[in-house]
């Protein structure tokens, strides 16, 4: 990994010495490295860009990392995230991006993730997101979400952009099951044009 990945790393998932337990890390549209856990798989998608991640029933407390950096401009990642929880889980999922310039060039990151969270479990999804670099290109972040609870399941997304964004268009669909619940917290900053 490039220095300014490393350094996004640290803004959006709070990596600052190395990895630990399941984790992926997308860097300029490509995976830069990746693990699974004893319950928690991560597999490239065959026919387009992204992973299924697969959450055993048996995860407890754990936390899996999915975070993407794009460091140049003129790169508009696009990557697709499934989501497969199994009943009675418990997760933390630490996702965020970064997109960086220097130039004149726009740079961009879109993530389309779905959540399918079987019966009882429980996901928090965390994800920060930050534009940063000297350029005047601009820096696009657009992501989209859908996500289907099963009965009791629970899902608490917070989403922070701490700024240097130009644009950010979200979209959020969900169904739930019975007394599934679902919090969505949105704090979001965009500066520029």
């Amino acid at each position: 990994m490039n220095k300014i990945t490393e350094a996004l790393l640290k803004i959006i998932a709070d990596i600052k010495d190395g990895f630990a337990g399941a984790y992926s890390i997308r860097e300029n549209g490509q995976c830069a490295v990746r693990q699974s856990s004893r319950n928690i798989r991560l597999e490239a998608k065959a026919d387009i860009p992204g992973l299924e991640i697969h959450i055993s029933s048996r995860t407890r407390g754990e936390t899996v990392y999915i975070p993407a950096c794009v460091t140049c401009g003129g790169v508009d990642d696009l990557v697709y995230n499934d989501f497969y929880v199994g009943p009675g889980a418990d997760v933390i999922i630490v996702a965020g991006c970064g997109v960086h310039t220097d130039g004149e060039e726009s740079v961009g990151h879109n993530g389309v993730h779905r959540f399918f969270l079987e019966k009882g479990s429980h996901v928090v999804y965390r994800e920060t997101h930050i534009g940063v670099g000297a350029g005047s290109g601009a820096r696009r972040i657009d992501p989209v979400t859908f996500a289907e609870l099963a009965e009791g399941a629970a899902l608490e997304i917070a989403t922070v952009q701490l700024g240097g964004v130009d644009s950010t268009a979200r979209q959020t669909t969900a169904s739930l099951g019975a007394a599934a619940r679902l919090t969505i917290r949105e704090r979001l900053q965009t500066d520029g044009r």
